[in-house]
């Protein structure tokens, strides 16, 4: 009987053996025990395809938020290069304010009142977006002296750093919420990382699984073609000796 081992009774049973020769019904038997054995190793290697498919979704994900970070950390980068460069305006605009609101102040004052210097100050005061009135207007900057300084009210002065300290609050609030997320996405690489290890050593389990059901499937196909033969053989022989 050991030709039979490992075939469930209830598919035994289900059998009608009673009918059949021996070598028939063992033939039955064998023949159903590799198909049984087929489907298991189907069904281990379908297993198998699904934990590498889950496993190469988690790695993309695991990428995605790298890179994820990555972008956010550079983005930082920029930011704090930005926040550097108004700090640096909104200081130096503190320090050429004309303590009198309606009092003009060269751009460059509080750096020895140059000339291109502060024609460079009020260009920079524009590409930083902040409130210039145009030529004409009563706030606008002008050379008021006559000696080619850009000059400006100390309270348009006063304005400039207000708008820059509220776009350095912005910014610095970004540079934070990125913070916030490159924290929350690490944890999430971690957490994840845990989970691709927890299931690449299951996998390593469903794998020895799938080799040891191979290696029972190629046997039973060997017992069953052998035993195949054995009968063909026989039944030559049978024939050979009736002639």
């Amino acid at each position: 009987m050991s030709g039979i081992a490992g075939l469930g009774i209830n598919a035994i049973s289900s059998m009608n053996l009673q009918s059949m020769d021996i070598e028939t019904a063992l033939m039955m038997v064998q023949s159903q025990r590799s198909q049984m054995l087929e489907d298991q190793l189907r069904s281990q290697l379908d297993a198998v395809n699904d934990s590498n498919k889950k496993l190469a979704g988690m790695n993309e994900s695991v990428n995605a938020k790298n890179l994820e970070v990555s972008g956010k950390e550079a983005e930082n980068v920029e930011l704090a290069a930005r926040i550097g460069e108004l700090t640096d305006l909104k200081e130096r605009l503190a320090a050429s304010k004309c303590p009198n609101p309606e009092g003009y102040y060269g751009l460059a004052w509080g750096q020895g009142d140059d000339g291109p210097l502060s024609h460079k100050t009020l260009q920079q005061v524009k590409d930083a977006g902040l409130t210039v009135q145009p030529d004409g207007h009563p706030d606008a900057p002008r050379n008021v002296d006559g000696n080619h300084t850009m000059d400006a009210k100390g309270r348009v002065v006063q304005g400039w750093v207000d708008e820059l300290a509220g776009k350095i609050a912005e910014l610095e609030a970004k540079v934070q919420a990125n913070k916030t997320a490159i924290t929350d996405l690490k944890n999430e690489v971690t957490s994840l990382k845990s989970e691709i290890d927890n299931l690449s050593n299951s996998q390593q389990m469903e794998m020895l699984r799938l080799q040891s059901l191979t290696g029972k499937r190629n046997e039973a196909f060997d017992v069953m073609t052998n035993f195949i033969k054995k009968m063909q053989d026989s039944r030559s022989s049978i024939v050979g000796n009736m002639r």
